[in-house]
């Protein structure tokens, strides 16, 4: 790690379905990672199947992988993973109390040479199930939650899939000393800028007394946001928009273009503001 050219992070949920060009896509996001090669990166949605396809990479080898508890390893399971160039320390994984599908958040800490100690922390926070229920007050108490767990630190990096809905849920819970790295850097948060996600890929539209929801609708779900004491939030940009050349058509008029993910990945980039 350069502490001239910055730290740089990645978070990316792969989308954890199997039966959609699995391996076409994971190798899709596997390229980014190898151009990208970022210092640290966060996956949700993670099944051991698409763990064992990132294992048969050459860059797998350059990372430190957070642990996979046993029952996460068989069926139909999926999960979060850290990676890191330096060795994670401290590693801890918590299960939320206010979970009803036992979601749960990583954490450890790495200390690049010549620079501070970072606390990493990855989740995906619980998601809307509409209409069964959206989740909302779970998914606030969650991220207040983590976000109070981890300001201990004076160095914080907190990524990974939110689930957010800026038009649904409150504002995300932020502390004096935190900052969202998107909005920090002065980035565009209307959708046609911002999305991460979209509910395109969705297969059971919302519905209201027969009227259907628009079938895009973008949302910033997956965000970065730091607590930094030491250090300067550089950069930060989307990843992972490319057509895989693969289609899907419906009624041979439309036709939809697979991506790696229905999310997009986020690159962050911090910088030391003094070197130790």
């Amino acid at each position: 790690m350069d502490g001239e050219k910055g730290i740089k992070f990645m978070t990316y949920n792969v989308w954890s379905r199997e039966d959609v060009a699995v391996y076409t896509r994971m190798k899709a996001i596997g390229d980014l990672v190898r151009d990208d090669s970022p210092d640290v990166i966060f996956f949700q949605e993670v099944t051991p199947y698409i763990q064992s396809i990132f294992e048969s990479f050459p860059w797998w080898e350059e990372y430190n992988s957070s642990p996979v508890p046993p029952e996460e390893q068989t069926g139909n399971h999926h999960f979060c993973l850290m990676l890191s160039k330096l060795p994670m320390e401290r590693y801890a994984r918590w299960k939320f109390a206010t979970s009803p599908t036992g979601k749960c958040y990583l954490e450890a800490d790495i200390t690049p040479r010549n620079m501070y100690p970072i606390r990493i922390a990855t989740t995906h926070l619980e998601c809307p199930v509409p209409p069964a229920s959206m989740h909302l007050r779970d998914r606030y108490m969650q991220a207040k939650h983590v976000v109070s767990a981890l300001s201990s630190a004076g160095n914080v990096v907190f990524g990974g899939d939110m689930s957010w809905d800026d038009d649904a849920d409150l504002p995300f819970p932020l502390p004096e000393g935190w900052g969202d790295a998107w909005v920090k850097l002065g980035r565009s948060t209307a959708l046609s800028h911002s999305w991460t996600y979209s509910s395109f890929w969705v297969e059971k539209p919302r519905e209201f007394n027969g009227h259907k929801f628009p079938s895009y609708s973008g949302k910033r779900s997956d965000r970065f946001v730091c607590k930094l004491q030491d250090y300067t939030v550089k950069t930060i940009g989307r990843i992972g928009g490319d057509n895989l050349g693969i289609y899907c058509t419906k009624d041979s008029v439309e036709s939809l273009p697979i991506m790696p993910s229905c999310h997009r990945g986020l690159v962050l980039t911090i910088v030391p503001n003094e070197l130790l």
